[in-house]
């Protein structure tokens, strides 16, 4: 019996990635497509099943989301832009029993407020109510995370040991040109060899480039 793979990005490699993972993580510098990715993402999933979509950056577009909005029939759009609103949408968001949730993006207001001892204890509950919401369903917690340059010239996203304790398959998003973006592989709980994929963001969302 053939399995079908539910569609996600609408690239078939890394749909079949993503149908084995529970919570997918997006990490990229500004621009580079994220926000794009999770609303594409969206809108292959929430109009068939109920999805709670968290921005923390006041980056939901809901221009992009009214252009098509039947895509998003069973999608609940909030905002929250400190770390208390947030876990109390976290802590909201179980009663709604969405299957798919998604925070764009999950690390900033960490950033924000990394000084305070309470920030991480905050960022982990969070964390940890959205993953058992979706797993109650039997579904996926997506989220993007903003990256900056490290000292040795890569790019590296605030609380990242945070993140890759909690999300089990992690892709790095890349600026390549004004329209031409990348993704790779930066972590994952099963041994995939994927090559670095491109794809243009559009006005209607994301197209997969076969050739550079």
């Amino acid at each position: 019996m053939m399995l079908i793979t539910r569609l996600y990005t609408g690239n078939p490699l890394l749909d079949d990635i993503i149908e084995n993972a529970r919570c997918i993580l997006f990490q990229g510098v500004a621009g580079a497509g994220k926000t794009t990715l999770l609303l594409t993402i969206a809108g292959n999933l929430c109009n068939k099943y109920p999805c709670v979509y968290i921005s923390t950056e006041e980056t939901v577009h809901y221009e992009r989301v009214a252009r098509d909005p039947g895509r998003y029939e069973k999608a609940l759009f909030t905002e929250a832009y400190d770390l208390d609103t947030l876990l109390k949408v976290a802590i909201t968001t179980p009663f709604i029993k969405p299957k798919y949730v998604f925070v764009d993006s999950i690390n900033a207001l960490y950033r924000l407020e990394a000084k305070r001892e309470s920030t991480q204890a905050k960022q982990a509950l969070i964390t940890s109510i959205l993953l058992e919401t979706v797993e109650r369903e039997y579904g996926k917690l997506f989220a993007s995370a903003q990256v900056r340059a490290g000292e040795s010239g890569d790019v590296v996203a605030s609380g990242l040991s945070m993140l890759e304790f909690y999300f089990d398959l992690i892709f790095e998003v890349s600026i390549e040109g004004p329209q031409l973006r990348s993704i790779r592989l930066y972590k994952s709980i099963r041994p995939f060899k994927v090559e670095k994929l491109y794809f243009s963001i559009r006005e209607y969302g994301i197209e997969w480039r076969i050739y550079v």
